[in-house]
């Protein structure tokens, strides 16, 4: 009580202060951040205390209930300091708060109100909802953090029923919705059901705006869809099943069709099963059997309207089980997902087990996964639960292939004071991902990550990640795009968000990449990092370049697209269209040299591989797009100059290649 006593001398002080009686003020209450609660101000004011986990922007809202005047005053405190205050009704005030830190916040006005706390971002609050189309498409959402809610505002473009359905996307999550007007009046709360779905519809003014504020029960987290569906037919006065009792043998899958009487009107928007163990129900009403038992399957249309099926699922016996492929071929460190099945195709109990003899060779998960561990060969067996019914293959592990694994980084969107925004950087990130799609080194193909608009921390961490596990015998990409400087002889990269990324940095990141490392390095004086003198300056920083003696054999492979006193350029050939057509020159370059047509989005030959051989060397792609950077800027008839810088010189290893797998 000692702790609490100022905080409430303080709060009695400020309320007389008034001109209120400290009787009208309750005792301190707990308010989360996104909470929506129901206050009753005719009896006094209400005191709440705020404990944020994360620093956040929060909006304190008060939205009048039906009959109520509903405006009240909110006031917020740290310690004995007010922070903020506002009055009237919807948002009253808005003010960061910063994580574990304790705040006060008091109301006090009449009537009945909802009071919010909410998070003000893009569709986390009222004042910036997410706009929803009334036609009726359906829209993925997922609850991140416990408590949050997601704000959508509906303008409907004639006098007709909407009906609005969440669905939620995982197990325990439970939806609930509330519609207001765009007055901030509740006018509706959603029929919640059994499995956690909502159902709401309304009658709205042609032209008018709406809100629909959705949020999960209990703390729940998970992805949900919201389905809208206007009712040109009118809201259905029943619904009727195609079967009212269903008998299911085993995983049999059976159909069931719901008719919305009178005909014409919106029909069934969510199906659900009371118990998905037992059968599950997709969303188009196809029903299939889980294990033996009684179920009941239920369809909802708008207007709280719905109907049942008794659904009862009988028992079926395994009679075999077989693997697909008897013979397995595969690597060192790959992963492959077995198949079997079990007879017949319906058995109740599809559950298997593994075993590999001898050990050492390959090791399979409860899910039916294979790895393969060691090479040699052993023999795999796969055994059903129900009945003990067996069969065996082989498995042929080889030695482990080498893998290909790039990281892509775009820095296009930058934040306002930051610098300009970089047109191009996303389509030369996409062309390059599509470039390496179309490569493949005997079989093998790059395993892609890409990252946009992207922080200097974010890069590190999308390094260990995207070449997390490399080997001495893999290979590497990294190609960023972005502003760079150079600056005290050092390249560096600017990123969206105003952090930077030194090329030292980024070497030190690398260095903990095994196998050989190709950089693509595509900003303003990228040229830095290759230890190559530009036309005015001298001495620069080595980053990558190993020293002369090393370059044939040195991990790091660099192609830079510009000197280290030049600008990287970008250009489009559209200019009605130079967001979606804008690319940089090295890039073209690069994917064109490779088989790539950026602009056509479509494979092409490799314009790079001068001995026709479906292998493009590091020395050739630098060849091609040297001179292709410089045939591109002649277009502008701009004068300027753009020199693509490699490391190390004449290096005739393999850098891309296009072969097929050997038979």
């Amino acid at each position: 009580m000692r702790k609490l006593l100022p905080l409430l001398l303080l709060l009695a002080a400020l309320t007389a202060a008034r001109g209120l009686a400290w009787a009208e003020v309750s005792a301190s209450e707990r308010l989360d951040v996104g909470a929506l609660i129901s206050l009753d101000l005719s009896q006094g004011g209400r005191v709440f205390e705020i404990v944020p986990e994360t620093d956040v922007t929060c909006d304190v809202c008060a939205y009048p209930a039906e009959g109520s005047g509903g405006e009240l005053t909110a006031r917020l405190y740290r310690g004995a300091s007010m922070l903020n205050e506002g009055a009237g009704a919807l948002t009253l005030l808005t003010q960061p708060l910063t994580a574990n830190e304790t705040y006060t916040l008091s109301v006090e006005g009449e009537g009945r109100v909802w009071l919010e706390l909410a998070r003000h971002a893009l569709s986390r609050c009222f004042d910036d909802p997410k706009p929803l189309d009334a036609s009726g498409d359906a829209y993925s959402k997922a609850i991140v953090k416990p408590g949050d809610a997601h704000w959508y505002s509906v303008t409907a473009g004639a006098s007709q029923p909407l009906a609005v359905c969440g669905l939620p996307g995982e197990e325990g999550l439970h939806l609930e919705a509330r519609l207001f007007s765009e007055t901030g009046r509740l006018l509706a709360e959603a029929t919640r059901t059994a499995g956690g779905a909502f159902l709401m519809d309304f009658m709205p003014r042609a032209g008018r705006a709406y809100r629909i504020r959705v949020s999960a029960s209990g703390g729940g987290t998970g992805l949900y869809d919201l389905k809208l569906a206007p009712g040109a037919g009118g809201l259905p006065e029943a619904l009727m099943l195609s079967e009212d009792r269903v008998t299911l043998h085993g995983r049999e899958i059976y159909p069931l069709t719901a008719t919305a009487i009178p005909s014409g009107a919106a029909g069934a928007m969510l199906w659900e099963s009371s118990d998905e163990g037992v059968v599950s129900v997709s969303q188009d009403g196809t029903l299939t059997g889980r294990r033996p038992g009684t179920a009941v399957v239920t369809a909802y249309a708008a207007g709280a309207v719905k109907a049942r099926c008794r659904v009862e699922v009988r028992r079926v016996a395994a009679k075999g089980v077989s693997l697909i492929t008897s013979r397995i071929h595969t690597h060192v460190g790959d992963d492959l997902a077995l198949e079997w099945s079990i007879l017949p195709e319906n058995a109740s109990d599809p559950r298997v087990r593994f075993a590999i003899e001898p050990e050492g060779v390959a090791v399979v998960d409860d899910a039916g996964v294979l790895r393969a561990v060691g090479e040699g060969s052993a023999q795999i067996s796969v055994t059903s639960e129900d009945g003990g019914f067996s069969d065996i293959g082989m498995v042929y592990v080889a030695p482990a292939q080498k893998r290909y694994r790039a990281l892509l980084v775009g820095e296009q969107s930058y934040a306002p004071g930051v610098a300009s925004v970089r047109l191009g950087s996303a389509n030369s990130v996409s062309g390059v991902r599509s470039m390496l799609n179309e490569l493949s080194f005997l079989g093998a193909r790059y395993e892609i990550s890409t990252a946009l608009d992207i922080s200097r921390d974010g890069i590190l961490e999308a390094i260990e990640r995207a070449f997390d596990g490399a080997t001495a015998r893999d290979e590497a990409l990294f190609y960023i795009t972005c502003h760079g400087d150079y600056i005290h002889g050092m390249t560096v990269f600017k990123l969206f968000d105003g952090s930077e990324l030194t090329a030292l940095e980024l070497r030190q990141a690398l260095d903990g990449v095994p196998g050989r490392v190709t950089l693509l390095l595509d900003c303003c004086g990228s040229g830095g990092v290759t230890g190559q003198p530009g036309d005015l300056l001298d001495g620069i920083t080595e980053s990558f370049a190993p020293g002369p003696a090393l370059f044939g054999s040195s991990r790091y492979r660099v192609l830079a697209s510009a000197m280290v006193e030049q600008d990287s350029y970008r250009i489009s050939f559209d200019s009605a269209a130079q967001e979606t057509s804008m690319a940089t020159l090295f890039a073209r370059a690069v994917c064109e040299g490779c088989g790539w047509n950026i602009d056509a989005a479509e494979r092409r030959a490799m314009r790079a591989d001068v001995n026709y051989d479906d292998v493009v060397t590091l020395d050739e792609l630098y060849n091609y797009a040297r001179r292709r950077v410089m045939w591109y800027l002649s277009l502008t008839g701009s004068g300027r100059a753009q020199t693509v810088r490699v490391s190390p010189e004449g290096d005739a290893t393999a850098l891309f290649e296009r072969t097929k797998a050997k038979e």
